[in-house]
């Protein structure tokens, strides 16, 4: 699934995939805008290993992700946070929100990233020789700090040792490479194009293009994520194009005493050529991305890079750029390296030119759409976002505030109040399989939320209708399960109790409480689960007729909608073959009757291994792919494991069985009180109540519910039903 900016040379076959994803900006804790996106690249991720591990990719594909621990936000956070006297240290502050960033992902089940790029281990070694290639190559200006500022036609101080900001320059990007690319290819076309005027009117529309390059550095992009401008006139004149782009920020450790903006904290400021400072927020994945390019080159080649749909530009669009413009310096892209404002003085002939292939940065674009609620962007600044941890459930922090104390000591820090128990696990209130905010989140991401791609409204309606949905697959796993126990029950009954004997030499069997023979209904439901495999497979393939993301020639992408629908079919196919099965076996009028030998066990082991694959391929938890195999979700009174033969029972089963006692007991009190106050009827009412209460409230607090049967003209009972349901709790009569 992708949206390719154009199409690009074939790579060599014997390399894996790589694919990089902008990560968060670790300023505050995350939101269900960053969740949506990164649950749905994790299911697109689970796909890319399934098809490896099936032989259709080598190697394993691997998948990077950046951490933005320097930039704007986080220092003025920092700041706002820190005691009286003491210095801000921005790096602690993101060490702490990005540990709880993983904390989140991992309750989200959202596999880790096989790389992590942390931008402060990454700007002397790596993002600033990038930028002086880059400079090299003529495609980039340094605008002076000092009075003697440039004017937007002067020469430019593209080396010295000028101290002042850096930035990229589009036009000479564009007369370089002679048309062999553009900039903006992710842009809209009018602000791709150099159109705007230089005057005080045109300023206003170029501080707009100038603000939006600064910093949008979260997956949704919230309106507070502008960051710093460089928005004055004065400095908006020194850029030879609105459309230029800041490569690196000067920020003196020591400002003039005339200047307004406080000292830069030293865990941000780093060396360079232009002085100290910090890399511009578009420069980052680039620079990262040629480093990891080098590092895994006999493995892997880039093909992906996903984020938010904001990201698409200016920052992706810039990323581009710049990668390009790098090539170029460093003689790559079909281009050779250029020198300092020496666009003239290229001279290539033109078959060389057209003999040169363009080679593409990274062919293919993954941009999930806005998070909306109530009709509005989600965002902190309109302080109408949920954030991760008040959707699942998870215990706040005791002071609602963090602590940067030893923040950096990552494997020292307690966790406790930050979403985990100090045995590391997850500190979340609901852990079962018929509770799970977490995946009934990851089935709205994936199939009632529309297209990842596009726009999303969130609201507690929609996130019910994904726990009925989920619940439903539940209730078939659990109740499958338990019916494939009880049958399988039946069958090691069947040869325990059978007369056997050898004959000529063979063992056999006398027993009739089984049998192995498949019919019509089994048939059917093997086709239903065969069919929805095939069909969920050409739903995560892109591959279906009816998908709502175009079946054009060509279409790849998933088609979740689909997906959600075969599966819930299945389910409650499944959970119709269960009941008729039990329906067949129940048989009031006649108790002397004996009921017919359950079904083969193999169909409906089929069905339910064919659920679980599913499921488990797009990444949800163990709690619901697991449900009924655990004794967490099933009383399992009929498991012929060692654990259940060594009456190894679970609290369910223990609870169950003191229930039952006590209701024995009960009744047998009611009863002999009333034959000894010959009050029969008083003794059957409360008898009577007995029974409703164990209906009511016993057995739903266990996760089982009753359902009477009809009582006829005789008064004899019809007989009852059980299943399972949500555990919930009320208070006895």
């Amino acid at each position: 699934s992708s949206s390719s900016s154009s199409s690009s040379s074939s790579s060599s076959s014997s390399k894996g995939m790589a694919w990089y994803v902008c990560g968060p900006t670790v300023y505050d804790s995350s939101h269900l805008g960053h969740a949506r996106t990164y649950v749905s690249l994790d299911i697109l991720r689970r796909v890319s290993l399934r098809l490896h591990r099936d032989g259709v990719s080598s190697p394993r594909p691997l998948y990077v992700m950046n951490i933005t621990d320097v930039d704007d936000k986080i220092i003025r956070r920092s700041m706002e946070i820190v005691s009286d006297g003491d210095e801000a240290d921005p790096i602690a502050l993101a060490r702490f929100y990005e540990r709880e960033f993983w904390q989140d992902l991992e309750c989200l089940h959202v596999l880790p990233p096989d790389v992590v790029c942390r931008v402060s281990e990454h700007v002397e070694e790596t993002i600033v020789p990038y930028i002086e290639k880059i400079m090299e190559g003529g495609m980039a200006y340094i605008i002076p700090e000092n009075e003697m500022r440039q004017s937007p036609s002067g020469d430019g101080n593209e080396g010295g040792n000028v101290e002042g900001s850096v930035y990229f320059d589009v036009r000479a990007f564009e007369c370089i490479t002679e048309g062999k690319t553009r900039y903006g290819k992710l842009a809209p076309d009018v602000v791709a194009s150099d159109f705007f005027s230089w005057t005080d009117n045109g300023a206003n529309v170029n501080n707009h293009i100038d603000g939006l390059d600064e910093n949008q550095s979260d997956i949704t992009n919230d309106d507070e994520n502008l960051g710093e401008r460089d928005n004055s006139l004065q400095i908006l004149r020194q850029k030879r194009d609105p459309r230029d782009f800041c490569l690196w920020k000067y920020r003196p450790r020591n400002p003039h005493p005339s200047s307004s903006s406080p000292p830069e904290p030293l865990s941000v400021s780093y060396p360079s050529p232009w002085g100290t400072g910090r890399p511009g927020w578009h420069v980052e994945c680039s620079a990262m991305i040629e480093r990891l390019s080098r590092d895994f080159e006999t493995t892997h080649e880039f093909r992906i890079h996903a984020g938010g749909v904001d990201l698409k530009f200016p920052h992706h669009a810039n990323e581009i750029a710049q990668a390009e413009a790098f090539g170029v310096a460093n003689g790559g892209f079909g281009g050779a390296s250029a020198s300092a404002g020496a666009c003239d003085d290229q001279s290539k002939s033109e078959s060389e030119s057209q003999a040169k292939r363009w080679k593409e940065w990274i062919p293919h674009w993954v941009h999930t759409g806005h998070l909306y609620v109530k009709g509005r962007k989600m965002s902190k600044s309109l302080k109408n976002f949920v954030t991760i941890r008040e959707m699942l459930g998870v215990s706040k922090t005791s002071n609602g505030e963090p602590t940067t104390e030893n923040s950096r000591d990552d494997d020292k820090k307690d966790n406790s109040s930050n979403g985990k128990n100090t045995d590391g696990t997850n500190n979340i209130t609901h852990e079962n399989a018929w509770t799970s905010p977490a995946d009934d989140f990851r089935l709205w991401c994936l199939g009632l939320s529309g297209s990842y791609r596009g726009p999303a409204t969130y609201s507690k309606e929609r996130m019910e209708e994904a726990s009925v949905i989920r619940e439903k697959w539940v209730r078939f796993l659990i109740e499958g399960q338990e019916s494939l126990d009880r049958w399988r029950f039946s069958t090691v009954l069947d040869f325990d109790n059978a007369d056997s004997k050898y004959v000529n030499g063979n063992v056999s069997f006398s027993g009739k409480g089984s049998t192995k023979l498949w019919g019509h209904k089994e048939l059917k439901l093997f086709q239903t689960a065969t069919q929805c495999s095939i069909n969920c497979q050409k739903a995560v393939l892109g591959q279906c007729s009816n998908s709502i993301n175009g079946s054009g020639k060509g279409s790849f992408d998933l088609d979740g909608t689909t997906f959600v629908k075969e599966l819930t079919f299945l389910a409650e196919t499944g959970l119709a073959y269960i009941q008729q099965v039990k329906m067949n076996r129940i048989n009031t009028d006649n108790p002397q009757t004996t009921p017919p030998p359950p079904p083969p066990e193999e169909p409906l082991r089929f069905v339910l291994e064919t659920m679980r694959s599913q499921i488990d391929l797009v990444g949800f938890s163990p709690l619901t792919v697991h449900a009924g195999i655990s004794g967490d979700n099933s009383l399992n009174l009929h498991s012929t494991s060692a654990t259940a033969k060594n009456t190894n029972y679970s609290k369910k089963e223990r609870a169950l069985l003191d229930e039952i006692v006590a209701f024995r007991s009960a009744v047998r009190s009611s009863a002999i009180g009333g034959l000894r106050k010959k009050d029969g009827i008083a003794a059957v009412k409360e008898i009577l109540g007995l029974c409703d209460e164990m209906r009511d409230y016993v057995f739903p607090s266990l996760g089982v519910e009753i359902l009477d049967g009809k009582v006829g003209d005789d008064g004899r009972s019809g007989g009852g039903e059980w299943r399972y349901c949500s555990p919930r709790n009320g208070n006895k009569k």
